[in-house]
């Protein structure tokens, strides 16, 4: 068939993944490569011929509405779409009808990079009568769509990401009869006009094109992975070469031989100043950004025109947005913080770190040399609105944690001092051996503080914890295991769910006939940082009385660190050596306790690692079962789940290795 000379490019998303960036710069305008993707997208339509092209907007219309008059294409014509109600994909085609002939067309989403030969999809287009045909992945991504033989049967799948599912990377080609199954004058979904044009009995095709390239911007993660992706195919001139230009690679080389460290990649924008000292490792730094001497950028994406240093693990962007609408401002809670603060917004640098799985958002706060912790909460879990009468309590016993600076409860914002970033997870990952276990020694003393001074004292004053650790919330914790990862990561039939569920019920009987102390419920490296060469503790409002044991196994058994078993001994004996009110943890009992925190911990791993945000955490699955299998081990009362661990680290699940792009040819 003849190549469609028109497209539809969908740039009217908000972003809502990649915030806050996404409050500075639309996605489709934030640069690839010192390129915007929207940039990349209308170099490949124009290279298969397209001439006129459409862009719906909605989201900083204006930037995209710039950029597209200032790279006005000689031989491609764009057209501007605005929606004042975002549309949908569907709701945006709909519009976007009187922009369209008898003829098929491309549509594609504006927050993708691509490299690919379109020929497949046009000659199953042409053969096979059929309404659309889609680009499908048929490794990464969701797997969200089933298809036999060519043909898409269902867009939701019940079982994503096994045999006979697909990702849809966001490019159909669509026949313009398509309109007659979309909704008039209202959000649609162009996947529902699908779905009922196949109820009516319409085929929508799908293909899996070899040596091609995608990689989806949905994430700051998602969006650092393909830059280096691209930079590796550009090496070896493999497809997706293209989206990287040599004098992007020269630009940073500059920048090396000016005594700046860089490992990995990084791409640095127009008008950047980077002062000698700094270090980048995997970045993405925007144009007019200035990176101090004492910098160090990990992973991490830097706004447009932002001043920052120290250590920047995520995203760092200015405070001062754009102003919404009704001169609102952007970021309604970090508008309030700031007030606060009395901190000037365009003085202030917002640095966001990684998801943590748990309803709550934490921010760094920069202003000069001045910083704090911003927390963001819901309701979601009531054990929330505890963090600063714990906090308080805390600090009232002696307790290392941070001070809190001001509470904000009816935004769901409180304010902490700054301990820094150096995690027990951070340090033991870089010292030698023996001072690992010596700053675990200094923890250990102050756990023990926690479960006899803190015990004694939060019974005397009765405060206010969730729900202790019970029959109810052992139960919970063990059907988490099955539910988030038995299950699905293991595909594991019912009869073995069904007999390690009873061995944990076991576990968990022995943890209940002791005596219970005040614990943390989250003690593990991440939630430790040391300030001064002293351990501080965060994450601690899910206090509740419970088995001691279950604490010191968190830090002793925790994935992230992976201690020795002869360490583990010898911090346990430590630990009972520092006992005086209560009760000796009998080493059994430790185990057992390991057994019960690895198996809530795996489950959380599963849940996690399945969400784009957090797909990270797929990499503390090996060594939290590799943990899981010493404490069965050790703790003699789980012979079927330890016989499902042992074949589980002989052979991987394939999600433990999937990644989020592209390295398919």
């Amino acid at each position: 068939m003849e190549h469609p000379t028109k497209a539809i490019i969908l740039a009217a998303g908000f972003g809502t993944r990649m915030l806050p960036l996404s409050l500075d710069i639309p996605k489709p305008m934030m640069p690839f490569w010192n390129k915007p993707i929207l940039g990349h997208v209308l170099d490949m339509l124009a290279h298969w011929g397209v001439r006129e092209a459409l862009i719906n907007l909605h989201h900083q219309p204006d930037l995209i509405l710039q950029y597209a008059r200032q790279k006005r294409r000689d031989n491609l014509r764009v057209c501007l779409s605005f929606e004042p109600d975002i549309l949908g994909t569907g709701g945006a085609l709909n519009k976007a009808g009187w922009f369209l002939d008898s003829k098929p067309f491309w549509m594609i989403n504006a927050d993708v990079v691509a490299d690919l030969n379109p020929a497949p999809l046009l000659k199953a287009f042409a053969s096979r009568q059929c309404l659309a045909a889609l680009w499908l992945h048929p490794s990464l991504g969701p797997r969200t769509v089933e298809m036999t033989r060519g043909v898409i049967t269902n867009f939701q799948s019940s079982r994503p990401g096994t045999d006979g599912t697909f990702t849809f990377c966001g490019l159909h080609l669509v026949a313009p009869e398509i309109l007659q199954y979309i909704p008039e004058r209202r959000f649609s979904s162009i996947i529902r006009a699908y779905d009922r044009a196949m109820r009516d009995g319409h085929r929508i095709l799908g293909g899996c094109l070899p040596r091609s390239f995608w990689a989806d911007m949905g994430t700051p993660e998602s969006y650092l992975h393909a830059h280096r992706d691209a930079l590796e195919r550009y090496r070896q001139r493999l497809p997706g070469h293209n989206l990287v230009q040599a004098d992007m690679l020269r630009h940073m080389t500059s920048f090396k031989r000016r005594g700046i460290r860089i490992t990995g990649f990084a791409a640095i924008g127009s008008g950047v100043v980077i002062e000698k000292g700094a270090g980048l490792s995997d970045s993405v730094i925007w144009d007019n950004a200035h990176i101090a001497a004492d910098a160090v950028i990990e992973k991490a994406i830097v706004g447009t025109r932002t001043w920052v240093h120290g250590r920047v693990p995520r995203i760092a962007v200015r405070s001062d947005f754009p102003m919404q609408p009704e001169s609102r401002p952007a970021d309604p809670q970090l508008a309030v913080a700031l007030a606060k603060l009395q901190w000037d917004p365009a003085g202030t640098t917002v640095i966001h770190f990684e998801p943590r799985g748990s309803a709550r958002v934490f921010t760094r706060l920069e202003h000069g040399r001045r910083s704090v912790i911003m927390i963001r909460y819901s309701l979601v879990r009531e054990e929330n609105a505890l963090y600063v009468p714990h906090a308080r309590f805390l600090k009232a016993i002696g307790w290392p944690v941070p001070t809190v600076l001001c509470d904000v409860p009816e935004q769901h914002i409180v304010i902490i001092e700054d301990l820094g970033d150096l995690s027990l997870q951070r340090l033991a990952a870089s010292a030698m051996r023996p001072q690992v276990e010596k700053y675990y020694r200094a923890v250990v003393r102050s756990v023990h503080g926690l479960h006899e001074l803190g015990t004694q004292v939060a019974r005397r004053k009765r405060l206010k914890l969730v729900a202790p650790f019970s029959n109810d919330l052992y139960r919970w914790e063990r059907e988490f295991f099955a539910r988030q990862f038995l299950h699905p990561r293991l595909r594991l039939p019912p009869a073995d769910i069904a007999a390690i569920l009873l061995e944990l019920e076991h576990v968990a009987q022995h943890l209940l006939q002791v005596p219970p102390a005040l614990v943390h419920r989250d003690f593990q490296s991440s939630n430790i940082v040391f300030a001064g060469g002293k351990p501080f503790f965060i994450d601690f409002q899910g206090m509740r009385f419970g088995a001691a044991a279950y604490d010191v196994a968190s830090l002793l058994c925790d994935p992230y660190v992976e201690l020795p078993l002869a360490c583990q001994t010898r911090l346990l004996t430590y630990y009972n050596e520092t006992v005086t009110a209560g009760k000796p943890i009998p080493e059994r009992l430790f185990w057992q306790a390991a057994v019960e925190r690895l198996a809530q911990a795996l489950g959380a791993y599963g849940r996690l690692c399945a969400q784009p945000d957090t797909a990270w955490f797929g990499k503390y699955i090996p060594p939290a079962l590799r943990m899981m299998r010493r404490a069965l081990q050790h703790a003699g009362d789980c012979e079927r789940l330890l016989d499902i661990v042992e074949k589980a680290i002989d052979k991987p699940s394939d999600a433990e290795d999937n990644s989020l792009h592209s390295k398919y040819n």
